[in-house]
């Protein structure tokens, strides 16, 4: 099995942080914006570059402009995370 990249295990990781925060399908890019600079750093250019990583990769898409969709099935342990939490605790 190929490894994954540093970049694709970042993008797990905030998946991941994410769930562990209690969205599991849709979140704000307010939010979104917030779990990016707590692990990965507050530069403007840092958060817009983890933006297009997660998109670029799968992660999640875009619905609107404040809204992104979660793919959830990227990454395992969350995957695993939001079947014991069984739903979206927080809402957008």
């Amino acid at each position: 099995m190929k490894a994954k990249s540093r970049t694709y295990q970042c993008c797990g990781e905030i998946v991941t942080h994410l769930v562990n925060e209690g969205y599991t399908y849709q979140i704000s890019l307010h939010e979104l914006r917030k779990a990016i600079v707590l692990l990965r750093g507050g530069d403007p250019r840092t958060v817009k570059t983890w933006i297009e990583n997660l998109l670029l990769l799968g992660f999640m898409n875009k619905i609107n402009r404040n809204v992104f969709k979660l793919n959830i099935e990227k990454c395992p342990e969350a995957l695993e995370r939001m079947v014991k939490v069984r739903g979206q605790k927080k809402l957008i």
